[in-house]
């Protein structure tokens, strides 16, 4: 029976271990309610597209910055496009033009807005582009000036050159191969600032689109000669012009009026006697003679007449000709070995196999090494090693053999998959598990920043990474493949270089 109260010979109470036990207790509690909580919760989603990268954005007639979440970093208040050197970097270039006299100014600033390497006069892109009109800028480089000269710097703001150029230019379409001028004289320095070429020649060209192949030096004299990319002088500059191809050592040239096939020793192999060499290759060339094109023995042998109206290498023997302005493949004994039906043929190499179409038809054809239409579809899209088809309303995927796989197969990154079901598309995760119901028309494979477009009711709308609608849809694009989304900002079809508005 409880006394209510505590007699004398009893043990009085510690404070102390009392509040000790008190704390004891209510961890254990905060414990098992935390569990309980965690137990109750969904499991964390997965999110493989982390990665930050960065977009110029159109707003309200004005310019701005997003990124590959859909968020603004820079409002859009700018007259002018942001220019992003790298997407991947925080560093934008700001223009300010003044249209009466031609001239602008630039500054470069970050997602804070912080204005970058402000001890120099200008901060510029080195932007290139392809005959085919593709723009791109130069790798981890920008062009600054000070004191009337440019020099470079890399995106972390590290001198490559000093300020100490007349002009510095990008050679049109090729990557890494960067014009320096001083004194009147041309050299050249690749992305990184390392001079391959010193300042002494009136010209200097790539000798193909592929800066590895090296380039054509043209020297005081007029004179021609090759230089690779690791500053070794290939022909000495002896030469009245060379051709931009080579092949396996081999280079066109002209010497005393006449064109030869010669080697990296400069012997004259092949005297030719055509106007214009489109290719070499290990004991043939492509060349045109008359009004036709082609293929010859570096024995000077014709091995097939000159009756095309183009000839283009594809792989091993095999050469895609145009006669009668139908295209066929042939190999270099003059054998059809695809029948001259086709309008356009081209050969892929990230699929290695041709590509081909016919006028009136909207499908694409796709042939084999053996010369063998694999594939027939009017929606084909090629992936890094495997080729993606729209078959009977169904996408299915192969790889290089053209044997069949999965998507599941092919984007081993991606949180979400296009799967159908009773003429429906929706969307499952890796363990194909639906997360998207079965409900739209037509769906496209996750974009490389997370986002899916799905079709309804003849309009098109997004979902995020985990399965979220981010636009209902209310887009109509004829070809939704030439549209990219970043949450609720879209790209402009068929715009190069790619910017994004938000309607």
């Amino acid at each position: 029976m409880s006394k209510g109260k505590r007699y004398n010979d009893e043990q009085k109470l510690n404070p102390k271990k009392v509040l000790a036990v008190l704390v004891v207790i209510a961890l254990i509690v905060l414990f098992i309610f935390g569990i309980k909580n965690l137990l109750k919760k969904e499991p964390a989603q997965s999110n493989n597209f982390s990665e930050i990268s960065y977009f110029p954005a159109y707003q309200n007639d004005k310019w701005g910055v997003i990124n590959s979440k859909g968020d603004v970093v820079i409002n859009p208040e700018y007259s002018e496009m942001i220019m992003i050197p790298d997407s991947k970097k925080d560093v934008f270039i700001c223009y300010e033009v003044n249209y009466a006299d031609g001239t602008y100014k630039t500054k470069a600033i970050n997602s804070n807005s912080a204005e970058l390497y402000n001890t120099y006069a200008s901060v510029d892109l080195l932007s290139n582009n392809d005959e085919n009109g593709n723009v791109w800028n130069e790798d981890n480089v920008l062009k600054v000036s000070k004191d009337g000269k440019y020099g470079l710097i890399n995106l972390d703001g590290t001198e490559l050159l000093s300020c100490s150029y007349e002009k510095i230019e990008p050679i049109k379409g090729v990557k890494n191969s960067i014009l320096v001028y001083k004194d009147g004289k041309c050299g050249l320095v690749n992305n990184r600032g390392e001079k391959l070429i010193e300042n002494e020649y009136q010209e200097i060209t790539a000798l193909t689109t592929e800066y590895t192949d090296g380039y054509i030096v043209k020297n005081q004299d007029s004179k021609f000669g090759i230089i690779s990319t690791n500053k070794e002088v290939v022909l000495e500059c002896k030469y009245e012009d060379i051709m931009h191809i080579c092949g396996n050592d081999l280079y066109a040239v002209k010497a005393d009026g006449k064109w030869f096939v010669t080697n990296k020793a400069g012997d004259k192999n092949v005297e030719v006697a055509y106007n214009e060499i489109t290719y070499i290759g290990n004991e043939t060339l492509i060349a045109k003679s008359g009004d036709g094109y082609g293929i010859y023995g570096l024995d000077k042998s014709e091995k097939v007449k000159p009756e095309y109206q183009s000839i283009q290498y594809a792989f091993a023997d095999n050469y895609i000709a145009k006669k009668d302005n139908k295209c066929g493949v042939i190999n270099s004994k003059g054998e059809t070995l695809v029948q001259f039906e086709y309008d356009t043929m081209n050969y892929n190499k990230n699929a290695d196999c041709i590509f081909a179409k016919k006028a009136g038809d909207e499908n694409t054809y796709l042939l084999d090494r053996n010369s063998e239409v694999k594939v027939t579809s009017k929606d084909i899209t090629v992936y890094n090693g495997y080729i993606r088809a729209k078959i009977d309303d169904e996408y299915k995927f192969y790889n290089l053999k053209f044997e069949e796989k999965t998507n599941r197969d092919v984007f081993d990154n991606h949180t979400l998959y296009v799967a159908k079901n009773d003429g429906k598309f929706g969307l499952v995760n890796k363990d194909g598990t639906l997360v998207v119901q079965y409900q739209y028309e037509d769906v496209t494979e996750q974009n490389e920043y997370g986002y899916v477009t799905v079709k309804k009711d003849g309009k098109w709308g997004v979902i995020d990474q985990y399965g979220n609608v981010v636009v209902e849809p209310k887009y109509d694009y004829s070809d939704i493949s030439k549209i990219t989304f970043v949450g609720k900002w879209h790209s402009i079809e068929d715009v190069n270089p790619v910017y994004f508005i938000c309607e």
